[in-house]
């Protein structure tokens, strides 16, 4: 019957085993087939989000999904501890940060919630054995981080349509459901199921047994099971350890085994195991301890034996009475007993009689039937109590005190390494030699103690085998004295503790290597308890506050901080202790002994340890941060002051626009406070020039817009008597490492007196220009002369025609006509080049207008015909049909271009040997700018002076001043372009300059930032 429960038991939970294993198989296809299916790429971190989702609700069992790429980049979808969705994707999907995403209905990634460490997919063991062996891979179960409970992973590579690699995908499954199967599971009263891992750790199990403990520390950990607080579930781990061969077994179907445990009894045990690729190697076990059936067999033997002896009697009785009728009935029924008692069972004979003796014979029957029964079930329980022994490596032995002799059962003599002998005896000396030589004294001290009563017997001690191997042995057994009350002897067990004690070794070196590194360590640790007691102190941290250990032990915390920070450790403390396990920082100041001050961080976690709680804090010293942000905070405090008294005004303002600092000089220039010129109402064109705000305000804009400086001249009203003063403003941007604007820092110059000082000399220059062009004037007198005289002397002529006209009989009214028409059309042409020349000698205001360069190079032409005549040179021009206006100063414009054709014919007045060409041309450059030059073929420069002639007073005519070229490139400067001079091959030179088709200002934007408040 126990037999038939525990393999039934085992069947059930390797059948759900199983069905875990197979739905995985079946949800880790379906993911794998699907990004084949859909043909995405495996960098897409949005498409293989999507797909991962989508998969995800199909598949309830499942809690999380995720893929790997050959980058090293994962994208994984799964619920959290607060049951919302939420990704995990590394950047670029490639190996690096790991965030966490919102996932939003249709797969779509949402906000970041947070980021984690650095991840590489390719150095996970899910991902390098998948693509390794290119199959299924399952991995050992992992504890939780979130919650202490087991999971598992299982994996699978993805190969393209080609059949190559391309990445590897999976599924966690969180093994809460088989728990519960398991906890549902009753098993006699104290009968466990339970799974294990190759590695021996629990996984899960019945009877409220939990696979995850709490270590020293207050963490949680995978508890093996052989290290459970069950006895079923431990004595049974720690068997199937010492006999592996049991578990291992390759036979289908559950193997029934047995053993005995020392303190529960018999335990019959059934095992199974369940495997997949990779590392799911799980041992199924079924245990049950021989008390749960055997007490109602028990109770059964005795209740027959006793119910068999009272009719035995009654019959008995009544046989004496009817012996003659009943003798050959007894004499058979008693001959039944006899063999029975002798050990040979026989049928009992049947009586077929209805009166006493056949009843007798009836009753005689019964009894036999249970007695045999009982008998068998009695060796049974011997047989499995020997399999027990073997099974926990636990022996009995015997020791007669008389002979010193020893029984020993079989598990005893392979505890020792020997072969066992039935029925042999073992000799006290042949025992005493397998004890290790160090340990026999002692041996023999608890011997001799327990024989003569003062202690009982109960130690450990090392034995050899008689391979050399050594082992050592937990003994306990206790005396049994005669009728007199003399030692007789002694009976008790021996356990090999051979790997328990190899643990506890493991265990004690690990704790003394933490205790060296707590102890040793340079950072403070204290424990502290939920009283404020301090528990515990490392010497340096003691050290640091110039104490001992032994002072502060005992001591409560609060008396080594600042007392204005006591306050708030009572309530840090407080908060920890409400959240167990979380990690918590804050900084304080802490007293010395001595009395002087330290600041410290602190990062605390409050824990169970010993079933109460704690408090754990690491403290660093950052005294010298503290110092050094001071500094930094007077140093700041002092830039501020220099800022506030510097005679300039200064502004900060946020990447839109938007003005967070003006210093005073500001605020006692234009009256405005902070707060008024942070407001969008501020009123800018209050306080710039009306004929400055819209030149300032698209440069501000613009400047907002690409990020480059701002720089401006400005007039800006002063508060106190609404004076506009000049102003050069200037702002740079201030960029973080990747470019974005973090703030814009300006600053505005008083550059009133430097403006004025500017009119007065572009007045100066002015004049200058004036007496260059009357001296220009001077220079053309006979040709400008030649140029009027022309149309005069033609309407004297005309004059005289039309007179004649006139006086004819009759009078020719329309040859007069004629002629009258062509002394008008003569005296505006003379008109014209007077109204030229005035216009050149007139001093008036720089104007800005529309030019057209074709128009006055025409003008320019006009003016020099009596010069070109003169000397006898040939002037052509080349002007560029549809060329764009410039914008300047008719007047200023016509003086470059008359000086530079009159440079050129003066220097060809003396060549003789070659043709005398001057050459104009106009054209539009490759900037879109309008270019003019005047080319000739005169005596040309020497290349030093290409660049010198443009200088003020140098001169290469001996009657020249030096002033023409200067003034000429000053006015094309002032233009916004450029005048230069170059060589011309083989002879002269050619002098260019260029201007701009448009204004040079840049067209307003739209920002929505402010304008800066200066």
């Amino acid at each position: 019957m126990s037999e038939r429960l525990i393999r039934e038991v085992t069947h059930a939970v390797h059948r759900d085993v199983g069905h875990l294993v197979r739905g995985a198989d079946k949800a880790v296809s379906r993911l794998a087939n699907g990004l084949v299916r859909h043909d995405l790429s495996p960098g897409d971190p949005h498409a293989v989000a999507q797909e991962l989702h989508a998969l995800l609700a199909e598949e309830p069992d499942v809690d999380w999904m995720f893929f790997g790429n050959e980058a090293g980049g994962m994208v994984s979808v799964g619920r959290s501890v607060d049951s919302s969705v939420v990704f995990l994707i590394t950047d670029e999907l490639r190996a690096g940060v790991v965030r966490e995403f919102e996932a939003l209905p249709g797969g779509r990634i949402g906000r970041l919630r947070k980021s984690e460490g650095a991840f590489d997919a390719r150095r996970r063991i899910w991902y390098a054995q998948a693509k390794e062996t290119g199959k299924r891979y399952w991995t050992e179960p992992y504890l939780g981080v979130a919650e202490p409970i087991l999971g598992i992973s299982l994996s699978v590579p993805v190969f393209n349509k080609n059949r190559d690699f391309v990445a590897v995908c999976g599924i966690d499954l969180i093994l809460t459901q088989l728990s519960r199967f398991l906890q549902t599971l009753e098993i006699g009263n104290n009968g466990r199921a339970f799974i294990i891992d190759a590695t021996g750790h629990l996984i899960g199990a019945s009877g409220g047994v939990s696979p995850v403990t709490l270590g020293a520390d207050g963490s949680h950990l995978r508890l093996q099971a052989s290290e459970a607080t069950d006895p079923i579930v431990r004595e049974t781990a720690r068997y199937l350890r010492r006999y592996p061969g049991i578990a291992g077994s390759s036979s289908p179907g559950p193997r029934v085994f047995s053993f005995s445990d020392p303190e529960g009894g018999r335990i019959y045990a059934a095992v199974d195991r369940a495997e997949a690729p990779g590392a799911l190697n799980w041992t199924i076990i079924s245990a049950v301890p021989a008390s749960d059936f055997l007490m109602p067999v028990y109770r059964a033997a005795y209740f027959s034996i006793g119910f068999g002896t009272v009719i035995v009697a009654v019959f008995g009785l009544l046989g004496l009475g009817l012996v003659g009728r009943t003798l050959r009935p007894l004499t058979a029924l008693t001959q039944a007993a006899h063999a029975i008692a002798n050990g040979e069972w026989r049928d009992v004979p049947k009586v077929r009689r209805n009166d006493e003796v056949g009843l007798l014979a009836q009753a005689f029957a019964l009894m036999t039937f249970r007695l045999k029964e009982t008998l068998e079930g009695l060796r049974r329980s011997e047989a499995n109590f020997a399999e027990a022994q073997h099974v926990a490596h636990v022996g009995y032995w015997e020791r007669d005190l008389g002979t010193d002799c020893l029984t020993w059962s079989d598990e005893t003599y392979r505890i020792f390494g020997l072969t066992p002998r039935a029925g042999a005896v073992v000799s006290l000396t042949e025992a005493v030699e397998r004890i290790h030589p160090e340990d026999r004294s002692i041996w023999s001290q608890a011997a001799a103690e327990a024989v003569r009563g003062e202690s009982r017997y109960d130690l450990e001690y090392r034995i050899v085998r008689p391979s050399g191997e050594l082992r050592i042995v937990h003994s306990q057994g206790d005396l049994t004295r005669d009728a007199s009350g003399r030692p007789q002897s002694m009976f008790g067990t021996i356990q090999d503790v051979t790997e328990r004690k190899r643990v506890e070794e493991a265990l004690r070196d690990s704790e003394e290597q933490w205790r060296a590194v707590f102890e040793n360590n340079p950072t403070m640790y204290f424990m502290v308890d939920a009283s404020g007691t301090v528990v515990s102190v490392n010497p340096f941290g003691a050290e640091q506050l110039g104490y001992t250990v032994d002072e502060l032990i005992d001591r409560p915390v609060q008396d080594i901080f600042h007392e204005a920070d006591r306050e708030t450790v009572q309530r840090h403390a407080a908060t920890c202790l409400e959240h167990l396990g979380r990690a918590m920082s804050w900084e304080l100041r802490k007293i010395r002994k001595d009395g002087s001050m330290l600041w410290v961080r602190e990062t605390a976690r409050a824990m169970v340890i010993k079933k109460r709680p704690v408090i754990l804090i690491v403290c660093e010293d950052i005294t010298e941060r503290k110092r050094a942000e001071e500094a930094a905070r007077r140093s700041e405090e002092e830039l501020r002051e220099v800022i506030e008294t510097v005679p300039a005004m200064v502004w900060t303002a946020l990447p839109d626009g938007r003005v967070d600092f003006i210093n005073r000089r500001w605020q006692e220039f234009t009256g405005l406070s902070l707060d008024a010129t942070a407001r969008a109402s501020w009123g800018a064109e209050a306080r710039f020039h009306p004929e400055d705000l819209e030149q300032y305000m698209s440069r501000w804009r613009a400047s907002l817009t690409t990020g480059h400086p701002f720089e401006v001249e400005v007039r800006i009203r002063r508060a106190a008597d609404g004076e506009y003063r000049w102003w050069f403003e200037n702002a740079v941007p201030l960029h973080d490492g990747h470019g974005n604007i973090l703030k814009w820092y300006g600053f505005l110059v008083d550059i009133e007196d430097r403006k004025r000082a500017e009119e007065a000399l572009q007045k100066a220059q002015a004049e200058l220009a004036h007496v260059a062009r009357v001296t220009t004037m001077g220079a053309l007198t006979s040709s400008i002369a030649h140029e009027v005289n022309q149309p005069l002397a033609a309407v004297v002529a005309n004059a005289n025609a039309a007179l004649h006209w006139l006086a004819s009989q009759p009078p020719n009214l329309d040859e007069a006509r004629e002629t009258v028409a062509r002394i008008v059309r003569d005296g505006h042409r003379a008109g014209e080049v007077i109204g030229r020349v005035r216009a050149l000698l007139k001093k008036t205001a720089t104007v800005t207008a529309q030019v057209d360069l074709n128009g006055l190079v025409e003008d320019s032409v006009t003016l020099v015909q009596g010069e070109v005549r003169r000397h006898r040179i040939l002037l052509r021009t080349e002007l560029a049909h549809d060329l764009p206006r410039v914008a300047g100063d008719r007047v200023q414009l016509q003086q470059v271009i008359l000086n530079l054709v009159m440079n050129g014919i003066e220097a060809m007045k003396t060549i003789a040997d070659r043709p005398r060409e001057l050459l104009i041309r106009s054209l539009v450059d490759a900037s879109g700018a309008v270019l003019v030059e005047v080319q000739d073929a005169g005596v040309g420069l020497e290349p030093q002076s290409v660049e010198r002639v443009f200088e003020a007073f140098y001169t290469t005519k001996a009657e020249g001043l030096g002033m023409g070229l200067a003034i000429c490139r000053s006015i094309i400067e002032a233009h916004g372009g450029r005048l230069w001079a170059r060589t011309n091959e083989p002879w002269g030179v050619v002098f260019q300059f260029t201007l701009p088709s448009t204004p040079d200002e840049s067209a307003p934007g739209e920002h929505p930032g402010l304008t800066p408040a200066v």
